[in-house]
């Protein structure tokens, strides 16, 4: 079966949610010794108003959410987490084609492109496990997995139903998830943003 893969693409911010999804992956592997050496977390995180001591702040949590996780579980040979911290585009599409299981986890957010650009450029049928406060899951949720940010422990179950699910699953949701991002354009969410402010408006 080969090393299975978890990403997220994030900016350093704390609405992103990071160091909860690093105590899901904690929580995975304590719950599921199987994938102990036959997977990896990619976290791949653009720095973003590091002059802001929240942001500078945010980021040493992070980083030591990281450390912890790969000095309770890996070893010489093996480490759990990969974390790369800098603007690298490139990067971040490489590691989007390889997931395995694409972590989209935020307490609120608008229009996440990563849930979108993810599906679109992945070539490994990898599922998306996304929040219910990602403005994406309203499209999205009906072909991922869906999670409340807040829960460590439910994020952990989704990402390991996402690791062992069934190639056939597998493929079924990933061309839902090809054939909605496809089909809902920027234009389109702008245009349901501008009626929901006309709404709330006349209201």
């Amino acid at each position: 079966m080969g090393q299975k893969t978890i990403v997220r693409v994030d900016r350093i911010d704390p609405s992103k949610n990071i160091v909860r999804g690093f105590k899901a992956v904690d929580v995975l592997l304590d719950r599921y010794p199987e994938h102990l050496g036959e997977m990896r977390f990619l976290a791949l995180l653009v720095p973003s108003r590091l002059s802001i001591d929240e942001y500078q702040e945010y980021l040493d949590e992070v980083i030591v959410a990281g450390q912890h996780l790969n000095l309770k579980h890996g070893d010489r040979e093996w480490e759990p987490v990969q974390l790369f911290v800098g603007e690298d585009y490139a990067r971040a599409v490489a590691a989007m084609q390889l997931y395995d299981a694409l972590l989209v986890n935020p307490l609120i957010d608008g229009m996440n492109l990563v849930a979108k650009e993810g599906p679109i450029v992945n070539q490994r049928d990898g599922v998306l496990v996304i929040s219910e406060g990602a403005g994406a899951c309203e499209e999205l949720g009906e072909a991922a997995l869906v999670i409340s940010p807040y829960d460590v422990v439910q994020t952990a179950e989704a990402l390991h139903q996402a690791l062992v699910m069934s190639a056939a699953e597998r493929r079924q949701r990933a061309a839902a998830l090809r054939s909605i991002v496809e089909s809902h354009t920027v234009g389109d969410w702008l245009y349901e943003q501008l009626v929901d402010l006309s709404q709330l408006a006349n209201n």
